[in-house]
């Protein structure tokens, strides 16, 4: 009879309910096989009337169920204000966590009901009590947008830069949350905009990650350090350069960052040849088969153009260079932006580098010039490119072989130098040797 009591009790059958306890037929304090009694379940659904029939009867007002919840956590977590509220008036006991180490208040802070936070607050509830996640009801509030509660917390002592177990502060968790509103908020009360979690990514890396302009607009505009490095070797402006963000990376250069911002020297150019030796050895032509991309960002030396020839972007190679970039930055190991375009067969870059006078003789600690990493790798039209505007007399060689009438009446030099030419097309395996000999004696009969 007791089941079919909380049965009523949990359908909000009160009339039954009445009757069965007017007979003494049932136990208020029975539970069934989860520990809850009726009163848990009156209170789960917001039935005032039964609640307070229930309480008259003398049901155990903090009675816990196996999960420690009680009928005022039933109330709240189902967000029966009025039913919330009675309890409590009732002197509901609000120091209580759940198995994962949530207060009250916590629960409160999720699901918005800022009355409840309140009046919690005015009990005395400890405002930045931590669940086993190091989570306090404000870093609740700020994941879950919830605006007015994450000021009242503040307002009531809150620490505004409170930590999770990831190092996360309040910030960090709004952009998470791509929430400009909260994060605005959090600001005006002296959040850390620069804080770092373990991972050592600032609110405003997490930012770029999601492309999101406007909170990196406010994130810059209050301070926010573009140079920051996470433990993986991102920062904000390697991250948008990388990933071709060039409102992000505009922005970044409009506040004041350095065009030509490289890493510091470590050294070491070890690493720096890493790629550039499997472009040598490499024998698949899929850019991918053996060999990613340092996307960490560590190498010594290497900057923004650096980034954005190694990604394949032309649009941010274009926009470094319109605001000043140097064409012929070298990173530690010599490279420039042409080295790695063209190891990388980026001929669009190679082209757009060459036309805006990229150096194309310049050699690196291996020294290796562009057109060695094209020649290597098999990128036959990219190492014409680069022969192209190596030499004039190249530049007419670098197509097609010359026909003999181009050759006729040229002086002693003229031959030596278009001998020297052609003999770069052989080397760059874009003549075949029959054809180098072919060329070589219409060039001697001329």
């Amino acid at each position: 009879m007791s089941m079919s009591f909380i049965i009523a009790c949990e359908s909000g059958k009160r009339k039954i309910a009445e009757i069965l306890l007017a007979n003494n037929e049932v136990d208020v304090a029975y539970t069934d096989e989860k520990g809850r009694t009726a009163l848990h379940y009156a209170a789960h659904h917001g039935y005032q009337d039964l609640v307070k029939l229930l309480l008259d009867a003398g049901a155990a007002l903090d009675y816990e169920d196996h999960n420690g919840e009680t009928p005022f956590y039933f109330a709240c977590l189902q967000k029966q204000k009025q039913t919330a509220l009675l309890l409590l008036e009732k002197g509901a006991r609000t120091h209580i966590n759940d198995l994962q180490g949530n207060s009250l208040l916590h629960l409160t802070a999720k699901t918005g009901q800022k009355e409840l936070v309140d009046a919690l607050l005015q009990q005395g509830v400890t405002v930045d009590l931590e669940n086993n996640q190091a989570e306090t009801p404000l870093l609740i509030a700020a994941a879950w947008r919830n605006k007015d509660i994450v000021q009242t917390l503040i307002d009531n002592g809150a620490n505004v830069n409170t930590t999770n177990k990831a190092g996360d502060n309040p910030l960090i968790t709004a952009v998470r949350a791509k929430n400009i509103a909260m994060a605005t908020c959090l600001i005006d009360n002296h959040v850390d905009v620069n804080h770092v979690n373990h991972a050592g990514e600032s609110a405003l890396l997490i930012a770029c990650y999601d492309t999101n302009r406007a909170l990196t607009n406010l994130l810059v505009q209050h301070g926010a350090d573009v140079l920051i490095t996470s433990k993986n070797g991102l920062s904000p402006i390697w991250y948008a350069c990388a990933n071709n963000q060039k409102e992000i990376v505009a922005l970044f250069l409009d506040k004041g960052i350095d065009v030509n911002f490289s890493q510091p020297l470590s050294a070491d150019t070890a690493s720096m040849n890493s790629y550039l030796d499997w472009v040598e050895s490499a024998s698949n032509l899929s850019m991918d088969s053996a060999f990613t991309l340092n996307h960490t960002y560590s190498y010594g030396g290497e900057s923004l153009l650096h980034v954005a020839a190694k990604n394949g972007h032309l649009s941010m190679v274009k926009l470094l260079l319109e605001r000043e970039a140097q064409i012929n930055i070298q990173d530690e190991s010599g490279n420039t932006a042409l080295h790695y375009a063209a190891s990388c067969g980026k001929k669009d870059i190679v082209k757009y580098l060459l036309e805006q006078g990229a150096d194309v003789t310049i050699v690196n600690t291996k020294e290796q010039k562009a057109i060695d990493y094209a020649s290597i790798k098999g990128y036959n039209e990219i190492a014409s490119l680069l022969l192209s505007f190596h030499s004039p007399a190249a530049k007419a060689t670098a197509a097609a072989p010359v026909p003999v009438e181009a050759k006729a009446g040229l002086s002693m030099a003229e031959k030596k130098q278009a001998l020297l030419d052609l003999k770069e097309l052989l080397d760059a395996g874009i003549l075949s040797q029959a054809e180098f000999e072919e060329e070589k004696a219409r060039i001697l009969k001329g």
